[in-house]
């Protein structure tokens, strides 16, 4: 080949070279500006973040949605539960509203009723609103066992009777004293409760026992402490169990006399809890029972209580009235009329008066 051949194959070369050159260089340059596009974009997108603050809904929402707020939740974690839920449009947005109004300190945890597409202003303000809260209102009357107890707070509140059931065999966990031997009966104290919705039976029968804890220390049954305490919270259920209020002081102050004088109780209350029947009388076939709650056949007291006495009767327990009765018998059940006696005759006189009544009622 001659040398002007070669001359221009190398002239062709490097003309290709300096073409891709230029295509490099034009595609590195588009990838700069791509990429500061980007920054610019994102620069963008983040100082509206900033300026303007997390994404938010308007207005007070539309379609209903239950939401529950657990116990220890912040700020950050019940506006992540409402974003998911869809309550609010960011967890950010529910943040900064709670960061701006100290009312926010007061969120309780519980179920609350919501609305979807609510501003997180909005959601806040229903969530401090009490009517939000889902609960249920469940009154326990005074003088329930345990089991009539259970069916109360099942009826109330939808939970089953077999979970109360299970949750009373793990009394650790409900608070029980130590005094109480892990047995709940007395120690379900009878009240209203509001019991939020996807409460456990356990929560419930806690929240009860700490009620207790309150009316002892209140009535001065928890400072006794151990025996004591126990005696006293039995008393207290026998008492509720035999009497009005009028008459409870009165009815104490019988339990503690004949105790003292080491008679037998012989009260037919602690016979039917024995039987687990109720009535206002007894059969011998009752008073048979070899159990210890019967105080027919056990002398002093039965090994605990009988039922849940209300603060009345806890009184009545740590301070009964002053006297010398050693009977007593509701001679009008109807009326809750209850007489008194010193002596066997006077209580006679006073049993023909229950046994009239009786009688009128075709009991007799």
């Amino acid at each position: 080949m001659s040398q002007l051949g070669l001359d221009m194959d190398t002239e062709e070369r490097h003309r290709r070279r300096e073409r891709h050159g230029r295509r490099a260089t034009l595609v590195a340059l588009l990838l700069v500006l791509a990429l500061l596009a980007a920054i610019v974009v994102g620069g963008w997108t983040l100082w509206q973040r900033l300026t303007e603050g997390p994404e938010d809904f308007a207005g007070t929402g539309t379609d209903p949605v239950q939401v529950q707020v657990e116990p220890g939740d912040s700020a950050s974690a019940i506006g992540r539960t409402l974003e998911e839920a869809g309550v609010v449009a960011s967890l950010g947005a529910f943040r900064d509203a709670a960061e701006a109004d100290p009312r926010s300190s007061g969120l309780q945890p519980g179920s609350y009723a919501l609305r979807k597409g609510m501003s997180a202003a909005a959601a806040l303000d229903l969530m401090l609103d009490p009517s939000a809260r889902v609960q249920d209102e469940v009154t326990v009357p005074e003088g329930l066992r345990v089991g009539e107890t259970l069916r109360v707070l099942s009826e109330g509140t939808g939970i089953p009777v077999a979970d109360f059931r299970a949750a009373l065999e793990r009394p650790e966990a409900l608070g029980l004293p130590a005094w109480a031997g892990g047995r709940a009966e007395g120690l379900l104290f009878p009240a209203t409760y509001t019991v939020d919705a996807g409460a456990t039976a356990a929560e419930v029968l806690a929240q009860m026992v700490r009620r207790f804890g309150q009316a002892a220390e209140e009535t001065g049954i928890a400072g006794s402490g151990g025996a004591k305490a126990r005696n006293l919270l039995t008393v207290a259920s026998i008492v509720q169990a035999e009497a009005p209020p009028q008459y409870m002081r009165k009815v104490a102050r019988v339990v503690y006399n004949r105790l003292a004088a080491g008679r037998p109780l012989q009260l037919d209350t602690t016979v039917d809890y024995a039987n687990g029947k109720r009535g206002v009388t007894t059969t011998p076939q009752d008073r048979a029972n070899p159990s210890p709650y019967n105080t027919y056949a056990n002398a002093g007291l039965p090994p605990g209580p009988i039922a849940s006495p209300g603060t009345e009767a806890m009184r009545a327990a740590v301070d009964p009235e002053p006297g010398p009765w050693l009977f007593f018998v509701a001679v009008d059940p109807d009326t809750g009329e209850t007489r008194f006696a010193v002596t066997e005759q006077e209580h006679a006189a006073n049993v023909e008066l229950f046994r009239q009544w009786l009688a009128r009622r075709g009991d007799g």
